[in-house]
């Protein structure tokens, strides 16, 4: 009788540890593999990969040439903090704790062994995040800036958005995670979107309801304005591509050669065009109708064809493209998941 209640006992105690504890420890699983939809053909290509720990509204995905990550940001402990999935392996692991990524904004960036995301010290949402990184190699964890926005790793460099003097223009700002160089670029108002790789940086920015479309180097300090108005951007080591409105139900996705400074219109779509993501050989990006609402829409450099990459009437949000197969969050089902479909 001694040793059940003995047993009782440590199983209540077990069950009144804190969730943070049993987070901490490992003892709680992280996200768990998602099942094959059933109502998506085989044919289609389109699988389901891993559960998305998200608030209603979907908080964005980021990738590497190898990974995708995320931040997962659920009530319970078990699944708070910073997480992957490896295209080549197909495994989910976390790689950052919630006490280690801290209260962060929901929109990490990576490249190669760095990591990099906003985060406050305090409440989420009192005063503006400070700029924090992560080298997966040495481990080492630091703040960049204690003030800032929209991080993104970019080779060696990190690249952030920080507030104008004033209220002024935004700028932005670079910090060398190697030879520690910092430099800066002043935008023309607020800047709505941005994009990095290596020593360019493409941004949308404007002091009205409409942002114009910019480009420049922090080698050569120049800048070029690629268009008058736009909605999302990209950039790889060869293109800018971004997203324009024409006229009022229609989009055009357009391509900007580094080498050649000249501009291609790749394709039409009918509706809004947000969230473009850009690799060698394709473009993805969200396009949103009032008759099917947001779709993720991909395009291949080697047909010049467009198409929405999954034909279910579900919430789609963030493409991002790894080794030629394009990830985004899903929202059917009632909660969100992270489908997958390769492009090639």
């Amino acid at each position: 009788m001694r040793l059940r209640l003995m047993v009782v006992a440590a199983f209540t105690a077990m069950a009144l540890v804190p969730a943070v504890f049993a987070y901490t420890t490992g003892l709680f699983p992280g996200p768990t593999q998602a099942s094959a939809e059933s109502a998506v053909a085989p044919v289609s290509g389109v699988r389901a990969v891993t559960t998305l720990a998200w608030p209603k509204e979907a908080l964005g995905l980021n990738a590497t040439d190898t990974t995708v990550l995320w931040e997962q940001r659920d009530p319970s402990a078990a699944v708070a903090g910073l997480w992957t999935h490896d295209a080549r392996s197909g495994a989910t692991e976390k790689l950052l704790g919630r006490s280690n990524l801290g209260k962060a904004a929901g929109f990490p960036s990576a490249t190669s062994d760095l990591v990099v995301w906003s985060a406050w010290t305090g409440r989420r949402g009192d005063g503006p995040p400070a700029i924090q990184a992560y080298d997966t190699a040495s481990l080492r964890r630091w703040t960049v800036a204690q003030t800032g926005r929209d991080p993104i790793a970019a080779g060696d460099s990190v690249i952030w958005i920080a507030p104008g003097p004033a209220g002024g223009d935004d700028v932005i700002q670079g910090s060398n995670a190697v030879t520690d160089d910092e430099y800066s670029i002043t935008a023309d108002g607020h800047i709505r979107d941005i994009a990095a790789w290596g020593s360019w940086v493409a941004w949308i920015s404007g002091r009205g309801t409409t942002g114009a479309v910019w480009a420049g180097s922090y080698h050569d300090a120049t800048r070029h304005r690629l268009a008058a108005a736009g909605t999302a951007v990209a950039i790889d080591q060869d293109r800018i591509v971004w997203a324009a409105a024409v006229g009022r139900h229609s989009s055009s996705i357009v391509a900007w050669d580094r080498r050649s400074s000249r501009s291609t219109v790749l394709c039409k779509v009918v509706g809004s065009v947000s969230s473009v993501s850009l690799s060698r050989r394709y473009v993805a990006w969200v396009t949103t109708r009032d008759a099917t609402g947001p779709q993720v829409w991909a395009y291949a450099f080697g047909t010049g064809k467009a198409s929405p990459v999954s034909s279910a009437q579900s919430r789609q949000a963030s493409p991002v493209i790894v080794a030629g197969t394009v990830y985004w969050a899903d929202g059917r089902g009632g909660h969100w998941q992270l489908y997958a479909k390769s492009l090639q």
